[in-house]
């Protein structure tokens, strides 16, 4: 059974349900431990609270350290009283960011975590071979990759978006996935960065529309302003797109 990874922020508490591979009911918990894999000096113990009823283990998971990953292992009997062993990774990281003028994000970092999967964002950001995500790493190219979008989107739509188009949280998502390979990015992640280029070239023309809801730029102004951006300069594999 894959280890399954979960995010939480520092302050947050999670109750989760826990399961074990092959076993449906539990009737006795032996043990739940917490333990940090040693990513930051001196972090702070994760807190495990479970909670056994009607057959299913849910845990309370709380505390922890930015930057930290824990492994929780939970061991228990089975309805026939054999013994049941299952693990979760917890990575508790500060999760909340804004643009610099305070905007609020189009892709939380969450968000950016479960669409790329943990592994690579890890080895995207891993300054220190610690194996933990660099927060203010990821953070500068998701800030990068919406302002990309927004002097784009500008020309058609009022900037910020309010509500976020699924379309274009994937355009925020491949932009700053190509900005995290700083000596050029692969040929999918390059293919997937200029296909989102394109496509915000065409809702800046008109030729795609983003979802209805979304306000035109006009609606903030009587004398709109089509903007033709000048690029910010992505890894060597995105040029000449």
């Amino acid at each position: 059974m894959p280890l399954e990874t979960i995010l939480k922020q520092p302050s947050e508490t999670l109750r989760r349900s826990v399961t074990f591979n092959g076993v449906s009911t539990i009737t006795a918990l032996h043990s739940v431990e917490a333990e940090a894999r040693g990513m930051v000096s001196g972090a702070a113990a994760l807190d495990v609270t479970p909670t056994l009823f009607a057959g299913a283990l849910t845990l309370a998971i709380s505390g922890g350290t930015d930057g930290e990953r824990y492994l929780v292992t939970a061991i228990a009997d089975d309805a026939e009283g054999a013994r049941a062993e299952t693990e979760l990774e917890i990575v508790v990281i500060d999760a909340a960011w804004a643009m610099p003028d305070g905007g609020a994000p189009y892709l939380t970092i969450a968000e950016f975590v479960d669409r790329f999967g943990l592994p690579e964002v890890v080895a995207m950001t891993d300054g220190d071979g610690r194996g933990r995500i660099d927060r203010a790493l990821l953070v500068a190219a998701l800030v990068s990759g919406q302002s990309v979008a927004d002097a784009h989107i500008a020309a058609r739509y009022a900037v910020p978006l309010q509500d976020i188009p699924l379309i274009v949280k994937k355009i925020v998502g491949d932009l700053a996935r190509a900005e995290l390979y700083p000596r050029g990015a692969p040929d999918g992640v390059s293919d997937q960065a200029k296909q989102s280029l394109r496509m915000l070239e065409r809702i800046q023309s008109g030729a795609m529309p983003i979802p209805a809801g979304t306000p035109p730029a006009d609606a903030l102004s009587d004398n709109p302003v089509l903007i033709s951006p000048g690029y910010r300069a992505y890894p060597d594999g995105l040029k000449g797109y």
